[in-house]
């Protein structure tokens, strides 16, 4: 006759205690390994430690790998970002340069282009478009409209610059709907004429006993208005 063999379940209370007790160390373990920044436990075991203990550089510091260079390195010329447009245009310039005015030439749109000129584009290209605004010398002068490049602009050209922004120049698009960036094109083309006039032109101005000394508008100054000659700043 066999001999009853002796059993070695544990009652089910002692289970749920072992099951307990695995668990409890295992989220302990998991704790450990996840210790953040500044923390350090026995085993250092860490999850992709690379995402909060990067390596990074000062912008005036020096070099990982070499402390003789700096960090902040000067490109080579003529290079560019990698997908970088300095001037971005929706259309190639024969298509800018089709573009028509479609104002006419007015004194009522002459007047609500000075009006927009003396607003949005007297601060930097002064009064007559000789580069010298009121932010001259203090920020970059810019290019003069009233000689070189500009005057071989089209109007359709110079709409595009004001729409999308040049350089230094921002982009008017929301500031000024489409037929104010066409009235202030006919301006700058009065001063253009104005600055680069014909025989006919001064031999006219004369005849009319034109003076053109007060064309300036003035500005207001620390101690109060200032002549409109005498508001813009000039190079030396």
């Amino acid at each position: 006759m066999r001999k009853p063999v002796a059993s070695c379940q544990l009652p089910v209370a002692s289970w749920r205690i072992l099951a307990v007790g695995l668990a409890g160390i295992a989220l302990s373990l998991a704790l450990a390994g996840c210790a953040g920044p500044g923390k350090t436990t026995h085993t250092e075991i860490e999850y992709q430690p690379q995402m909060y203990k990067q390596e990074y550089v000062q912008a005036l510091g020096t070099d990982n790998v070499n402390p003789d260079l700096p960090a902040m390195r000067t490109p080579p010329a003529g290079t560019v970002p990698v997908d970088y447009t300095p001037f971005p245009q929706d259309s190639d310039v024969t298509g800018l340069d089709q573009l028509v005015n479609p104002l006419p030439t007015t004194p009522q749109v002459l007047l609500k282009g000075q009006q927009i000129f003396d607003t949005y584009c007297i601060v930097c290209h002064g009064a007559r478009a000789d580069g010298l605004g009121y932010i001259v010398p203090k920020m970059t002068q810019p290019p003069p409209l009233i000689a070189g490049a500009p005057l071989e602009f089209s109007d359709g050209r110079i709409f595009t610059i004001i729409t999308q922004g040049l350089g230094n120049m921002p982009s008017y698009q929301t500031e000024l709907e489409p037929a104010e960036r066409w009235a202030v094109i006919h301006y700058v083309r009065v001063l253009q004429r104005a600055a680069n006039p014909t025989p006919a032109d001064l031999a006219q101005a004369q005849k009319q006993g034109m003076d053109f000394s007060h064309d300036y508008p003035p500005a207001e100054g620390p101690t109060g208005p200032i002549p409109g000659v005498d508001a813009i700043p000039h190079n030396q």
